[in-house]
């Protein structure tokens, strides 16, 4: 491969180079400087979600509930909460972890005959549902945190975390589809500005971003040059500058195009799957909710058989068989994330040349001008 040769697997590229970009005046934005309390109030209403509705609920059935049920069900929540708190960076997960920690209580407080526990499993999730929105309202001082925050782009949306960007797209027909992402300490340019023309910018890989005539941003880290529509090109820009700052290095290997190929190859696998006789997208995340649910049974079989003394084998061997699987899919998921997230940053080959033209003074498609 020579430097103005991709290889086909990653193609159609943006052309190798632009024009002269004018520069023009553009929409100063309407993001407000801060929030007041955005982080007291989301650990204030995440908090309710997590721990003390829950705790709550399960305090309902108290005279009536077993010990041992008690117990079980108070050491999920345990677990739920001990999530949530190490969990901070990524509010869209909030939901689930108040999922995890309401399940167990209703289960309880439904044995016993208490059904208005039920609504738990929906105020919880919504009240966690409102603390990450409040976490991550668009605000200039979400540049100084360090939680992940979303942007739409299209179908599409633009996830801002610590350490990367992640363009995370509507799945297609036929499965495979790996989101990409782009490392922040290796960000070169993030420029706000405008397309004057509806235009496509392609990605690695046969994918693209369709670009309607307003504003954009223009990111460009390493070789990698994404051109994204965004309502508030300058919030995004300024977010993404300054996480960039203390961004810690993520790009490492691979460093040989067998490697590229072998890495790419697994991440596809990795997301493809059959349903009704047909290749579509997979999603691996799911085998954490399978995972989190057998072993909420498997301990809830084992609680029940440590508290009633029961000695059927069945229920034991059932129960642990349940428990193991649970961890196994848990930690199984964490493996493939941690992988499919390295898989992200490399949607392009190693030693290849640049996507289009990554001077901050030129154009990389026509029609794009950047703001002043």
């Amino acid at each position: 491969m020579t430097r103005r040769e991709h290889l086909p697997e990653v193609l159609p590229a943006p052309p190798e180079s632009g024009t002269e970009a004018r520069p023009v005046p553009g929409d100063p934005g309407a993001a407000r400087e801060s929030v007041p309390g955005r982080r007291a109030v989301a650990l204030v209403v995440g908090g309710l979600a997590v721990v003390l509705l829950p705790a709550v609920t399960l305090l309902l059935g108290l005279g009536a509930v077993p010990v041992h049920l008690l117990v079980w069900a108070a050491a999920w929540v345990v677990v739920a909460a001990a999530g949530w708190l190490l969990d901070q960076r990524t509010p869209r997960r909030w939901p689930g972890w108040a999922l995890l920690a309401a399940v167990p209580p209703v289960v309880v407080d439904l044995l016993v005959g208490v059904p208005v526990a039920v609504a738990l499993l929906v105020v919880g999730p919504a009240l966690a549902w409102v603390a990450w929105r409040r976490c991550t309202e668009p605000a200039l001082d979400l540049a100084e945190l360090d939680v992940e925050v979303a942007f739409p782009v299209g179908t599409g949306r633009l996830r801002v975390g610590r350490d990367r960007v992640v363009m995370a797209q509507s799945t297609r027909a036929g499965g495979g589809h790996v989101d990409q992402a782009l490392p922040l300490a290796e960000l070169a340019l993030a420029q706000p500005g405008q397309v004057d023309a509806d235009a496509w910018w392609p990605l690695p890989g046969g994918t693209g971003v369709r670009v309607r005539r307003g504003p954009a941003v223009r990111l460009v880290a390493g070789r990698q040059q994404w051109l994204l529509p965004v309502a508030d090109p300058r919030l995004v820009a300024a977010i993404a500058r300054r996480r960039a700052t203390a961004a810690w290095p993520q790009r490492t290997g691979p460093q040989t195009v067998e490697a590229w190929h072998a890495l790419r190859s697994w991440a596809v696998a990795r997301t493809k799957t059959f349903r009704d006789g047909r290749q579509t997208q997979a999603y691996p995340a799911f085998r954490a909710l399978v995972g989190f649910a057998a072993a909420v049974l498997g301990s809830g079989l084992l609680a029940t058989a440590v508290g009633r003394g029961l000695t059927d084998p069945g229920v034991w061997v059932v129960g642990v068989v349940l428990l193991v699987l649970g961890g196994g899919f848990a930690v199984w998921w964490l493996r493939v994330r941690a992988r499919l997230e390295h898989a992200e940053l490399h949607a392009l080959p190693p030693h290849g040349p640049p996507w289009g033209d990554l001077r901050p003074d030129v154009a990389p498609l026509p029609g794009w001008r950047p703001w002043r």
